[in-house]
């Protein structure tokens, strides 16, 4: 980048000044590259902290795919960025994931330190291509598969996050669409503590209330129909909450884009992903 982002479009969306984050993911990815040594050849066109940014500016102008997004930095942003061609731009794009999820990793972190929260935890269908199409879909086929939601049977992958109640994000995690909501809920409770915590009924387990307990949290579940327990006015409270957990799904999926069928490889798949998940928790 040269010197900074001075741009007039992108130096404040939504009260977010983009230019002073820019600022501040250099110094975060400076730090990781001053501590490897490793990188040898030529020096790409575009730093980690750049194209950090570029993700933040894709977001800001819902961009839905890579290429709309190029278009975007030649028209607008040619001043700013050192643009190379669109085939190297697009390697770049795909190979900061590593980066990006330490970041990620980080804010999760911070998070994961607030204790007496109230959180909530589901999972939602991450389609990678239409149902009918599963049979002739190659590029994910050794990650997605197909599964049955509330909405009828889809072919891709399930997203499982725990949020608080504004919606910041303490864990989340990509699995295939066969993986069981409550495995991945016992991976999350080894990071929380002292928290309550809100599920709908397809959490119901005793072994999860138990781990719950070991680490001071409250395990609230829905009541099922078949079950002798009457839910308590605090319990219904709680439930009434969880449309938070739905509201953080749909802003991901309408805003961020995270739903796609135009990468062509696994790492573009992934890579859009983690884009869109960094592109919420920095801008939402």
């Amino acid at each position: 980048m040269q010197n900074t982002i001075t741009s007039t479009e992108v130096s404040s969306t939504d009260n977010f000044d983009l230019v002073q984050t820019f600022c501040i993911l250099d110094d975060f990815f400076s730090f990781f590259d001053s501590n490897n040594n490793s990188r040898k050849g030529r020096k790409p066109n575009l730093s980690v902290s750049e194209l950090a940014t570029i993700t933040l500016i894709s977001c800001v102008y819902e961009c839905g795919c890579l290429k709309s997004l190029y278009k975007l930095l030649r028209d607008k942003f040619t001043t700013d960025f050192n643009l190379p061609t669109y085939q190297n731009f697009v390697t770049l794009m795909n190979n900061c994931t590593v980066e990006l999820l330490k970041f990620l990793t980080l804010l999760c972190s911070l998070n994961n330190e607030l204790e007496g929260v109230i959180t909530f935890c589901d999972s939602t269908k991450i389609e990678v291509c239409k149902i009918y199409r599963e049979h002739t879909h190659k590029t994910m086929k050794l990650l997605a598969s197909k599964s049955k939601s509330t909405t009828g049977w889809f072919y891709g992958l399930r997203l499982h996050i725990l949020c608080d109640q504004d919606g910041n994000l303490r864990q989340f995690k990509f699995t295939t669409a066969t993986t069981g909501e409550r495995e991945v809920l016992d991976q999350f409770l080894n990071q929380i503590r002292s928290c309550i915590i809100v599920t709908d009924a397809g959490y119901v387990s005793k072994e999860l209330n138990q781990k719950a307990r070991e680490n001071n949290n409250t395990l609230l579940t829905a009541v099922r129909k078949n079950m002798r327990t009457l839910a308590t006015i605090f319990q219904n409270k709680c439930m009434n909450m969880r449309s938070r957990i739905e509201s953080v799904f749909d802003v991901l999926k309408e805003r961020f884009k995270l739903v796609t069928s135009l990468p062509r490889s696994i790492n573009g798949y992934l890579a859009h992903y983690v884009r869109s998940i960094f592109g919420y928790m920095l801008l939402d």
